[in-house]
């Protein structure tokens, strides 16, 4: 399985962390604004899930290594 960090999506790393943060702050709002907890809950996971890319997309930025190679 691929990771979506790893991708070549034609975007540069710093717009695919953009992308990343935009998409857990879009998670987010959903979450707060979803009445079901089961809803809620799925969406609170995937805004964690993406922050999770966003980190590792961060340090792979900062030390130009690959997610693998962090940590």
């Amino acid at each position: 399985m691929s990771d979506p960090a790893s991708a070549d999506t034609g975007k540069t790393k710093i717009e695919r962390l953009a992308h990343y943060r935009e998409l857990v702050a879009q998670f987010r709002q959903w979450a707060e604004n979803e009445s079901v907890s089961e809803a809620r809950d799925g969406l609170l996971d995937m805004a964690r899930q993406y922050e999770r890319l966003a980190r590792e997309l961060e340090a792979r930025i900062a030390t130009g290594k690959r997610p693998e190679q962090i940590g």
